[in-house]
């Protein structure tokens, strides 16, 4: 469930138009077949560009599994949306 933080742009805002609510989701861990469904790619594609550098790095989360960060599951996708538009 996304927290929610109130940041002030001021140190005592005068009027409720200062007050500004920023939404901050907590990080995500996306498990091979999530990643493999919103990038499209075959497990051997995705580690053998994990390997090259050119797709974000799994971490461990026990002994048997891995998975990948959300944000940089997502930012890789916007980089290859923005390279071939």
């Amino acid at each position: 469930m996304p927290t929610e933080r109130i940041q002030h742009s001021s140190p005592s805002p005068s009027s409720p138009s200062e007050l500004r609510v920023q939404h901050v989701a907590p990080p995500r861990l996306l498990r091979f077949p999530a990643v493999r469904a919103r990038t499209g790619l075959s497990r051997s594609t995705i580690w053998r560009l994990e390997r090259r550098g050119a797709f974000p790095r799994h971490r461990r989360i026990s002994p048997n599994a891995v998975a990948w960060l959300e944000r940089d599951v997502s930012a890789w996708i916007e980089s290859k949306i923005s390279t071939t538009a």
